[in-house]
């Protein structure tokens, strides 16, 4: 039987990557033998008498091998099929080429990073001319770079999950939207209405007798409480001042009424004059604030909090940190907050579709979570 030796020291397994290739295309080797921790382990190929095997080969990922030109000197059936074509049509190819010409570039500096692994996201061409977002994994084979091993994932499925999750925010928010215009506009105005009529019985509440007196001051408490209410709640649904003024204005007019309704000390650090940025940018950090103040007035235990939002070169961060019990380890990572309908998942998820991150860190002296975001003006991403 005619064999290929290939050792635990990848510079030796690959020594001749190219030569092996073509000698496995042409029959000219019909099996592996991998010297592995345990023993020798031999992997055949088609045509020998065990069935065939191979590690790469039966992988369902796609995966391929490059040459220090970039060139393509193996792919397996998954990458084959992934870009809609035969092996034959791959070996030999520059991997560039399978890539969307307005990512050359890009991909040109991710080879150029040339470390021992590194990944990158790129979009793949298929044959048939549509384009597919793609995952890329390099490793170094040899120690002379002469040989490059890629893993492929087909992003698809995620880009598409993330393009419905970032549909399901903007639902949300046209939602929230709407709602709070109808709590304003349709029961505030008949609030508004019921207040008047009471005022018009108040001017007669001599003619009235002692308990119907009472029950006139007891309904004028108890509508002025409900308008109260339906202001805050439609407020914070979509606080108006966030459209007309911008956010400062906005986070100021929350944290104020937090402070007062949970009797928890709330500062805010923002500038005045602090830029206007893009609807969708100003209504995530809203968002982000308001889920992680209320994640303070549940949980922590504190009696004091802070925000602080400032521009650092072309991001802005935003920092809102309390004294409390800190969040066990445990449950850090499945924390998921259930106000707003958003929670913690639901906040990194916003700021993932916009570019940006949300971290939380706990200890026993409070926690304190951390957004970052790209600077996007007016009208620059969905404002």
């Amino acid at each position: 039987m005619k064999k290929a030796h290939a050792r635990s020291n990848i510079s030796d397994w690959t020594q001749e990557a190219e030569q092996t290739v073509h000698a496995i295309r042409h029959g000219a080797v019909d099996a592996f033998v991998i010297e592995e921790m345990d023993g020798h382990r031999v992997y055949t190929l088609q045509g020998a008498d065990l069935p065939y095997s191979l590690l790469v080969e039966r992988m369902p990922q796609p995966a391929a091998m490059l040459n220090s030109e970039g060139e393509i000197i193996y792919c397996n059936p998954g990458l084959a099929q992934l870009l809609g074509v035969t092996r034959e049509d791959v070996i030999g190819i520059p991997l560039k080429d399978w890539l969307d010409a307005n990512e050359h570039v890009s991909y040109e500096e991710l080879r150029n990073q040339r470390q021992s692994h590194w990944e990158g996201h790129l979009h793949l061409r298929r044959s048939d001319g549509s384009s597919i977002p793609a995952a890329f994994s390099f490793t170094e084979l040899l120690q002379d770079k002469s040989a490059t091993g890629v893993l492929i994932s087909d992003l698809t499925a995620s880009y598409q999950l993330m393009e419905l999750a970032r549909r399901l925010l903007s639902i949300q928010d046209q939602e929230r939207r709407r709602l709070a215009r109808e709590l304003h506009d349709s029961v505030g105005q008949f609030l508004a209405a019921l207040a008047m009529n009471i005022a018009n019985l108040s001017r007669e509440a001599d003619k009235l007798s002692t308990e119907g007196a009472r029950c006139l001051r007891e309904n004028t408490y108890i509508v002025d409480q409900i308008s109260n209410e339906i202001r805050t709640i439609s407020h914070l649904l979509h606080p108006p001042l966030l459209d007309e003024v911008g956010l400062p204005a906005a986070l100021q007019w929350f944290v104020d009424g937090f402070t007062k309704r949970s009797n928890i000390q709330t500062t805010l650090q923002i500038l005045d004059n602090f830029p206007r940025m893009a609807q969708d940018v100003e209504i995530a950090i809203f968002r982000a604030v308001q889920e992680s103040l209320t994640n303070v007035h549940r949980h922590s235990g504190s009696s004091c909090c802070s925000v602080k939002i400032e521009r650092v070169d072309d991001q802005v961060r935003v920092e809102i940190s309390d004294r409390g019990r800190g969040v066990p380890a445990e449950r850090l990572s499945s924390l998921d907050g259930s106000s707003s309908g958003v929670g913690v998942r639901g906040m990194q998820e916003r700021m993932r579709q916009l570019g940006g991150t949300l971290k939380m860190t706990s200890n026993s002296e409070g926690t304190t979570v951390t957004v970052t975001l790209p600077i996007a003006l007016p009208n620059s991403a969905g404002g």
